[in-house]
């Protein structure tokens, strides 16, 4: 995974999402599916909807510790990985080529 590439939300304007007790529930108009997230993968997809124009790796960590008021944010590197293989394989997000 390369981090001086960006992750973006794919067509955020199409993304519809629902917070419920730390959970999403997400409506991507584009592809017609809802999913529903755990607690750590919506923090990942709100903090990239946050910023459209795209967070490279590092900048997305840091986003999301910064969320979870975690100081040492280098921990929630391979959560964060593993959080955008699956919303990218959900078609929500997508790495912007370097």
């Amino acid at each position: 995974m390369s981090e001086a590439s960006p992750w973006r939300a794919v067509s955020p304007d199409a993304i519809a999402v629902r917070e419920w007790d730390e959970e999403l529930v997400v409506y991507n108009d584009c592809t017609g599916h809802t999913h529903h997230l755990a607690p750590f993968g919506g923090k990942v997809l709100l903090a990239l909807l946050d910023n459209p124009a795209g967070l490279e790796l590092p900048e997305l960590i840091e986003s999301v510790a910064a969320t979870l008021q975690i100081s040492e944010a280098e921990v929630l590197a391979p959560v964060v990985e593993e959080a955008l293989e699956e919303l990218a394989r959900l078609d929500l997000i997508a790495c912007d080529p370097a």
